[in-house]
């Protein structure tokens, strides 16, 4: 699983890539998406708020694409047309949120259930790439894990290493499509 830096960055990519970077209102554009892209791991707050365990709640059916898709369709439906047709906004929106499913499923993951119920509510199956590009985030060990053994996790060197990769993948891909639309 990625840091929330590494998140915001493929949220800022996605916006790059589908939105019109030329509106107006372009900073608020690029804030809704990184904010789609980080909002899967609000998840945390669930946990911390009612157990006192943030990853109790984590990486559940806010991981998956049918949340991506009804999250995207509430923000298109708030914003309305603000900027472009419903199904555009929905379809920017939900990729923003649809970029941390991607990053997460090329992480590695060390609590069980391992992976994220990406096709739910199709399936509750948890899936994982075969392979890790990223070096995921370093925090608490256990679900169980109480608030202040998941902070200790949080704060860790391993943790620069792993956003250092996530600004090495992400960073050219944003450069990139930066070029291709210029």
């Amino acid at each position: 699983m990625a840091t929330p830096i590494g998140h915001a960055l493929a949220g800022y990519l996605v916006f790059r890539a589908l939105a019109d970077t030329k509106q107006e209102n372009r900073g608020c554009l690029i804030s809704i998406c990184v904010v789609m892209a980080v909002s899967p791991d609000l998840d945390f707050l669930p946990g911390i708020i009612l157990k006192g365990q943030p990853a109790f709640y984590h990486q559940g059916i806010s991981h998956s694409l049918g949340f991506a898709i009804g999250v995207g369709l509430m923000g298109a439906l708030v914003l309305g047309r603000r900027w472009r047709s419903l199904p555009v906004n929905w379809g920017v929106f939900s990729m923003a949120y649809g970029s941390h499913l991607v990053i997460d499923l090329f992480g590695p993951d060390l609590r069980p259930p391992f992976g994220i119920p990406l096709f739910w509510p199709i399936s509750e199956n948890y899936v994982i790439a075969p392979f890790q590009i990223f070096g995921g985030v370093s925090h608490a060990g256990t679900t169980s894990a109480p608030f202040g053994e998941w902070i200790s996790g949080v704060i860790q060197p391993y943790n620069l290493w792993a956003i250092a990769i996530e600004i090495i993948v992400i960073l050219p891909l944003i450069l990139i499509v930066k070029r291709l639309r210029a």
